[in-house]
């Protein structure tokens, strides 16, 4: 039972590692670079993508793939 909570906080670690990876870093090479959209796959499940709206706005989304 103790193995199960620490591999769902390791498992809640890994997410917030990617979203923080996607929001910050990819984020940042976007517009340091002026680029219209970017998609990041690890290639286990995980994806990013920014793009920027008809509007100027920045649009991100973050998907996975979790098998439980």
């Amino acid at each position: 039972m103790a193995q199960d909570i620490l591999d769902q906080n390791d498992a809640d670690t890994k997410k917030l590692n990617w979203e923080a990876f996607i929001k910050q870093d990819v984020l940042n090479f976007l517009m340091a670079h002026s680029l219209q959209s970017i998609t990041v796959d690890d290639g286990a499940g995980k994806k990013g993508v920014i793009k920027r709206t008809a509007k100027g706005e920045l649009s991100v989304q973050i998907t996975s793939n979790e098998k439980l």
